[in-house]
């Protein structure tokens, strides 16, 4: 018997072939990989926007989990699904609304992504600071700008408009998107 042998030569059967593994194909990539709010005003409300990009060769669904003393943190999908196509990305938005601090306060908190394949962290960190000592800084100039992806926003307009870039909501709070954010 005459066994005859054709190679293939997509990039996903190459990259594996060189590779040896096809897990090394698998996985998701987050953007920024830690999210630094950097000095925030009390009683002020901020948020950034952190792709989720499908680095891998097959579609795979994700969750995001919030810890459950979230004091101040809110995570927003900018979609409907927790599924994502081979190569494509989802955002979602974090976001810390600054409690009133009579010393010097921290935000560290860890936001966990769920795949198929693995478990990551991501980090959120802010400084806030008191309303005098930020006042203080504000008038001496020693007090440094917000990071360039950060913005000032107030919560109870982030999910209800749609220029954030989030989807429209009838609350803060909208129960159609728990199932991809959970809160642990």
């Amino acid at each position: 018997a005459v066994v005859s042998t054709q190679s293939t030569g997509t990039s996903s059967v190459l990259a594996a072939s060189k590779r040896k593994q096809v897990t090394d194909l698998r996985g998701f990539q987050v953007y920024p990989p830690e999210v630094s709010f950097g000095v925030l005003c009390p009683k002020g409300s901020y948020a950034t926007t952190v792709t989720l990009k499908n680095v891998g060769i097959d579609s795979s669904r994700f969750q995001i989990k919030c810890p459950k003393n979230r004091d101040g943190l809110a995570v927003r999908l900018h979609t409907d699904t927790n599924f994502v196509a081979a190569g494509m990305s989802v955002k979602f938005d974090v976001c810390v609304t600054a409690e009133d601090v009579s010393e010097i306060g921290h935000v560290a908190h860890d936001i966990t992504v769920v795949t198929e394949t693995e478990i990551f962290k991501l980090p959120v960190r802010a400084t806030i600071l008191p309303v005098q000592e930020y006042d203080e800084r504000s008038r001496s100039g020693t007090l440094k700008k917000l990071p360039v992806n950060i913005k000032i926003v107030d919560v109870n307009s982030m999910a209800t408009t749609p220029t954030t870039g989030i989807r429209e909501s009838d609350t803060p709070y909208s129960s159609d998107w728990y199932s991809t954010i959970t809160y642990s």
